[in-house]
């Protein structure tokens, strides 16, 4: 029989498998659509979140845009606080389309440095949020440009001035109308921008393109440093200089105060920087910038303070060439100063006899005890010859006067008078030596030392018929009026000086601000400085004699910044530190070590410039070591060799009239400047620059109370 297979029954297999497929189909359409869906909603929401973001960083634009354009408005902000600028706005995007359901609020304050110091910030806050709450929180943190980040600054640029070839310009320069270089190659070399309201002119070399056309920089009046005497008054640092005019001093007939006038000559102040290590650690720190006030006494002419000497016509018997005029000489280890007025005793032309540097002949010293023009050119003729201004420790020899037994001359003393040391009285020999940076004296005292044109010196105070005659008092010291320095060890300083030093700084002067301030001028500024600081003087500045930081601001950046401000001109005196003269014997010398005018500071005119006295004088010298040359020009005072930055309210003020003449410019900028730090406030521009930018957690800006809690922390301050 046939075999036959018997099929095996499947029931529902193919049932089961169509289901699992058709399941499994419909899970996939499923996770499409829900994964489509979740993409699409993902996707509105980053759309909205963009937009919020969006509204932020464009109120924060806004904000930026409006007080860069209205400064009025930025300027204004009262610093108790801050202000809004937008609230409950609606913005509109790249189409101009209102962004629907996002509202924006905007506030600004002033916050960091609040008091102004060193540098403020304006700060804005951008908050945005629709119904549900705060969504973005942006910050934007400006910092206000100060004017010291410039190399030089012209409001108004006169149309009969020019830069010439040989000037130089090392930091940003700007003009609120047209900068004007001279024609003709190669003119002055600009080493920053140089941009200008209207147009450039003239022929220079540039090393950044000119920029015209740019808005103008409103500069700052006297009204918005009202609050400058305040801070400095807060830290004993806001002084009256003397003033008044009176009848030229005389002792024993001889005029005595520096003018060759025996009319009414003014008198005045000086302000000498200078450094003290007060701790001995080895180290000048801020707190050991100091500075010192010389106040004159009536009938004192202001040619003591500038050591000055005429242009021409210069005779002998001239009080400064007499007293404040000299050469130095290396006495063992010590470097000691004698002013002409003494080279006619023996025991100081046998002590010069014995420097080492420079070498004194015999010969010479036997020619320099005539009281005539060849022995005063013998004298200057050294290289260590220089004067000084009236007061300075080194003209001892000529300010500190003695009685008949060698004791300090002072107001109470009778008798005749004497200068240190004096021949007549046979001191002891210690108390025959020159001056030098140790010898102060808070007082100064001048007469006519025994000057007959036969007989020897004796170092007494005497009439021109050689009759005994008292000096008179010609200026002093002020007195530090704060608490007392701590002691300082005497080898670093006389006990008798330190009550005359004036901490400018924490912690010797813990109410300090960062200000000094004048209360009219003119001031006499020189010296060493160290620290940062802002002087302020309603008046005239007038350099005297260099004025530089304790170290190089091109090697140790942002150690010092002085910011010099004056309601009126801002000067290098024509004097003989700054001006070489011509002597009674017709010689020209340069009574200054060094043959060029040196300034580390940023100047500022709020009413006139910064200029030279005697621009367009002489004399000049033409070759030799004293030549005095700017580049390859030949001038009367070499360069203006500044370091900061020059900020001129009217006018640039002409320093050379030509070949030989006056100063030529050669400024440099300050690395400090190019981080827009600035003195002790300094003002500014008005305009912003962006500093920091920070997002912010919304849930900690929701309210008006959380704003204000937020500047407050920003301001350094807390509570309501």
């Amino acid at each position: 029989m046939p075999r036959h297979s018997t099929p095996v029954p499947r029931r529902g297999s193919a049932l089961v498998l169509v289901l699992v497929l058709t399941f499994a189909m419909a899970a996939l359409a499923l996770s499409a659509i829900y994964l489509s869906a979740s993409g699409s909603t993902l996707s509105r929401l980053y759309e909205r979140e963009r937009d919020f973001r969006y509204a932020a960083e464009a109120a924060l634009a806004i904000g930026k845009s409006r007080v860069n354009r209205d400064t009025a408005f930025a300027m204004g902000l009262a610093d108790t606080g801050y202000t809004t600028i937008l609230s409950n706005a609606s913005l509109t995007d790249a189409s101009g389309a209102t962004i629907p359901r996002v509202k924006v609020d905007l506030y600004v304050g002033i916050t960091g440095d609040t008091v102004g110091i060193y540098g403020q910030f304006l700060t804005l806050i951008s908050r945005a949020y629709d119904a549900g709450g705060t969504r973005h929180v942006r910050r934007l943190d400006l910092s206000m440009e100060s004017f010291s980040k410039y190399g030089m600054f012209v409001d108004t640029f006169p149309a009969a001035l020019c830069y010439g070839t040989g000037e130089f310009i090392r930091g940003r320069a700007h003009t609120n109308t047209t900068w004007r270089s001279c024609p003709g190659a190669p003119g002055p070399t600009y080493f920053d921008t140089v941009s200008a309201v209207t147009a450039v002119t003239g022929t220079a070399t540039y090393t950044f393109p000119s920029l015209t056309g740019v808005s103008r920089i409103p500069y700052p009046t006297v009204a918005k440093l009202a609050s400058l005497p305040t801070y400095a008054t807060a830290g004993s640092l806001n002084l009256a200089p003397v003033s008044g005019t009176l009848a030229a001093l005389s002792s024993g007939g001889f005029n005595v105060s520096g003018s060759a006038s025996a009319g009414a000559v003014p008198r005045g102040t000086r302000v000498y920087f200078d450094t003290v290590d007060v701790n001995g650690d080895g180290l000048i720190a801020e707190e050991d910038g100091m500075m010192m006030i010389y106040d004159l006494a009536l009938g004192m002419d202001t040619a003591s303070l500038r050591a000055d000497l005429p242009t021409a016509g210069l005779t002998i018997s001239h009080p400064v060439l007499q007293h404040q005029c000299g050469a130095s000489f290396t006495i063992g280890t010590q470097r000691e100063f004698f002013p002409i007025s003494r080279f006619r005793e023996a025991w100081v032309r046998a002590r010069v006899r014995g420097s080492t540097a420079p070498t004194v002949s015999n010969a010479d010293t036997t020619s320099m005890r005539n009281a005539d023009a060849a022995a005063i050119t013998l004298i200057l003729s050294y290289s260590t010859a220089r004067c000084y201004p009236i007061g300075d420790p080194h003209l001892m020899l000529a300010e500190r006067m003695i009685d008949g037994t060698c004791n300090l001359w002072t107001a109470a003393s009778v008798g005749n008078a004497y200068g240190w040391g004096a021949q007549a009285l046979g001191c002891a020999a210690t108390q025959r030596y020159g001056g030098s940076d140790t010898t102060f004296r808070p007082t100064s005292w001048r007469c006519q030392i025994y000057q007959a044109a036969v007989a020897p010196g004796t170092g007494q105070c005497t009439t021109a018929g050689g009759v005994a005659a008292a000096p008179v008092n010609v200026g002093s010291w002020r007195a530090w009026t704060g608490a007392a320095l701590p002691a300082i060890a005497t080898t670093r300083m006389q006990a008798v000086e330190a009550p005359y030093l004036w901490p400018m700084f924490k912690p010797y002067n813990l109410n300090a601000k960062g200000v000094i301030h004048f209360t009219s001028g003119p001031i006499y500024a020189s010296g060493t400085f160290r620290g940062n600081m802002t002087m302020y003087v309603i008046g005239v500045v007038n350099f005297i004699d260099d004025l530089l930081y304790d170290q190089d601001p091109a090697v140790v950046v942002c150690r010092n910044f002085l910011g010099v401000i004056a309601s009126g001109q801002i000067m290098v005196a024509d004097n003989s530190m700054n001006r070489p003269r011509t002597l009674p014997s017709g010689t020209v010398r340069f009574l200054s070590p060094n043959y060029h005018f040196l300034l580390n500071a940023v100047a500022m005119s709020l009413t006139g410039d910064f200029g030279v006295e005697g621009w367009n004088n002489g004399p000049s010298i033409a070759a030799g070591p004293q030549a005095t040359v700017c580049g390859a020009t030949s001038t009367s005072g070499g360069c203006i060799n500044q370091t900061g930055g020059t900020i001129n309210r009217k006018f640039v003020n002409a320093t050379t009239g030509g070949p030989g003449l006056g100063l030529r410019e050669n400024r440099s900028v300050d690395p400090c400047q190019l981080t827009n730090r600035k003195p002790p406030f300094f003002p500014v521009t008005g305009r912003y620059l962006d500093n920091k930018y920070y997002e912010i957690d919304p849930n900690n800006i929701e309210t008006g109370s959380d704003v204000r809690s937020l500047f407050q922390r920003l301001r350094g301050r807390i509570g309501p």
